[in-house]
């Protein structure tokens, strides 16, 4: 007995995975089904694009097996229910050149929850050398075709597996060190994204109803046009693009943050200064509304107690 309670049992520590990844999310207010932009009608606009010519299998949901598509008008990839509001969740996927990682998208329509409207979103994730022109085709594509809430893109954190403090904790440190890689949480962004802004990132794609729901005049969006932010206007929104190309923001790179400020300060009032409670380190208030505000208050997230 006395041997037994001295055996000592070791415990593995936890561990994360965080990657960095390319991705173009788009915020849309309300239900997509109730604004005729349900999966299978958002697919067929899709299949046709050719930046999307690869997807060539998708799942629903908790699903685990991929299946085909359908081909034009020969089925359907997510059946309505009559007067019931939906909870869509679809995944498509592709394959890439000479067996290379290629585009994916995630679809959620969601409908209203407990009373309350949710924001749906469409999550396109790139290879890593996706090029700078595909990635601001397919947010023009969505400036054209979606009613867009608001959209951001360039490098975004992704937890891929393990312990939610420990992901949390690998990503305070590297967000620390590299600015322009934006956390986006599906999740709770589906009622935060009503309210603000996560912050900016390479392309930031803002409607004109949101940007006036904040006092910002969707016009004088095209004043920020100059030799460091370029701006592209859609049907009823406009797509900011922080210099040439997405980057990490890393302060010990030559990389200038200038025109991430630019855009940021331009976008102050629609900005989140606090979101839903999140995990670990990013469950801290503090911490999580200094990141936020980390364009307009830098020394604020240089300040904050971290210890990542």
């Amino acid at each position: 007995m006395l041997a037994a309670l001295q055996t000592l049992m070791e415990v593995a520590r936890a561990q994360a995975r965080v990657d960095v990844r390319l991705k173009l999310a788009v915020f849309v207010r309300g239900s997509l089904s109730r604004q005729d932009m349900d999966p299978d009608t958002l697919w067929e606009l899709l299949r046709e694009q050719p930046f999307a010519a690869h997807l060539n299998r998708f799942r629903r949901g908790g699903e685990t097996q991929w299946r085909l598509p359908p081909a034009g008008g020969s089925g359907r990839i997510w059946a309505r229910r009559a007067g019931v509001d939906p909870a869509a969740c679809v995944a498509f996927a592709g394959d890439g050149k000479h067996g290379r990682t290629a585009m994916s998208l995630q679809i959620a329509d969601l409908g209203p929850a407990m009373g309350m409207e949710r924001a749906s979103h469409l999550i396109f994730e790139f290879p890593d050398d996706a090029s700078n022109r595909q990635i601001a085709e397919v947010a023009r594509w969505s400036l054209s075709h979606l009613p867009v809430l608001w959209g951001t893109a360039g490098w975004c954190f992704d937890v891929v597996e393990g312990s939610a403090y420990m992901a949390a904790r690998h990503v305070v440190a590297l967000a620390r060190r590299c600015w322009a890689i934006q956390i986006l949480e599906p999740a709770i962004l589906q009622w935060d994204a009503l309210r603000g802004l996560p912050g900016v990132n390479w392309l930031t794609l803002v409607g004109d109803g949101f940007a006036a729901a904040h006092g910002i005049d969707p016009a004088a969006l095209a004043g920020l046009a100059g030799a460091e932010v370029f701006v592209h206007r859609g049907r009823d929104a406009t797509m900011l693009a922080a210099g040439a190309a997405p980057l990490r923001g890393d302060i010990h790179a030559d990389e200038s943050l200038a025109p991430l400020v630019t855009v940021a300060q331009a976008l102050k009032p629609a900005l989140l200064a606090s979101c839903s409670p999140m995990y670990g380190q990013l469950a801290d208030e503090d911490v999580m509304n200094a990141w936020l505000q980390r364009f307009i208050d830098p020394q604020a997230w240089l300040r904050v107690d971290v210890d990542g």
